[in-house]
């Protein structure tokens, strides 16, 4: 899968994150008593592939890796865990690839609509943290004869840190596995006739970056 690259920066940059923050003193989460945090995020997500039948063809659709965007809010239930409530938002395309060819079906936008759940172990000013979501993507073909929207389950898997700047501004860097699960008979498909969106098989990864800021009430 071509986000391999991506899935090990990730990597390297969660295993700094703690050592990183080993060691840091002053004003933390621990020394106020805020219960939301709001977060704006952007970033960029990379795509596995899905085989499909496109036409009379057997193949691989991919959504084209691009940019993403978020809103977040992080619900204080006791110190060190939080309520994840969650929007994202990609804008980007689809291909279609057999023999050696490669075939653009047209524009789609992918939005993940979640509640979950956050867990850190603050280190001074820093939290390192892991966090788990789950509810619908919404699949939004925006292409001629793409079709109605669909929703899929999936879910998200991440790792990040938080860094508290004060008692109102933090500063947050994240990567993320969202999983969208499709339906086992489904496909994307083209014909003679027009282009229909119904995804189908295992489901989708994806692995996305990203960062922003927050503030705290």
């Amino acid at each position: 899968m071509k986000s391999k690259s991506a899935l090990l920066f990730v990597l390297v940059l969660v295993g700094a994150a703690p050592s990183w923050a080993q060691g840091q003193s002053g004003w933390g989460v621990e020394q106020q008593s805020h219960r939301i945090e709001i977060l704006g995020y952007g970033g960029y997500l990379w795509s596995g592939t899905q085989d499909v039948w496109y036409g009379n063809q057997s193949g691989e659709v991919d959504v084209k890796d691009s940019a993403i965007w978020g809103i977040e809010a992080d619900i204080t239930a006791r110190p060190g865990a939080q309520v994840v409530l969650l929007y994202s938002r990609q804008d980007t395309g689809l291909e279609f690839g057999y023999g050696g060819r490669t075939y653009d079906v047209g524009d789609i936008a992918l939005e993940h609509w979640h509640i979950g759940g956050l867990t850190g172990v603050q280190r001074g000013n820093v939290m390192p943290f892991a966090m788990v979501t789950l509810g619908g993507t919404r699949i939004v073909p925006q292409f001629a004869g793409g079709g109605d929207d669909v929703w899929k389950f999936s879910l998200l898997f991440g790792l990040g840190a938080k860094m508290y700047v004060n008692e109102r501004v933090g500063l947050r860097v994240q990567g993320r596995l969202p999983w969208i699960i499709l339906d086992g008979g489904g496909a994307v498909a083209c014909g003679t006739g027009g282009c229909y969106t119904s995804f189908g098989g295992y489901g989708i990864v994806q692995i996305d970056v990203s960062g922003g800021l927050f503030v705290m009430f």
